[in-house]
């Protein structure tokens, strides 16, 4: 894409205010998502299992807390990717579609952000 187009782009993007302010929602959603889960994380030795079955055999595993960082990352990744991708089908005229992308994403941080704190709220029972 060809700056020209990036600036006729956004300028395009910032005209149209319910798009934009859908598209500040969704980052900010995914940003309060990330402050949510990683204020949430308590630094412990504690290790949280979990039961998973892989062809009819069950297996189990277990992790410290350094992983559920990722939750962080998942939210503000997921935030990121559908900006881009709402801009995206913005550009190539398909509104409509970028703006359910946008409510799906926010659903989908939300859903994210409940089960990062369930997770959260295991580890801190053991």
């Amino acid at each position: 894409m060809e700056i020209v187009n990036l600036k006729q782009l956004l300028s395009r993007i910032t005209a149209d205010r319910p798009f934009f302010w859908l598209c500040v929602g969704l980052l900010s959603v995914g940003v309060l998502s990330a402050l949510i889960v990683i204020l949430n994380i308590q630094t412990s030795d504690v290790t949280v299992y979990s039961r998973y079955t892989a062809f009819g055999e069950a297996h189990f595993y277990k992790s410290h807390w350094q992983y559920l960082l990722l939750f962080v990352l998942f939210s503000i990744t997921t935030a990121l990717a559908h900006v881009v991708l709402m801009t995206k089908l913005y550009n190539i005229e398909r509104r409509q579609t970028a703006l359910l992308l946008g409510w799906v994403g926010i659903l989908i941080i939300i859903v994210g952000t409940v089960y990062a704190l369930s997770v959260i709220q295991l580890g801190q029972v053991a």
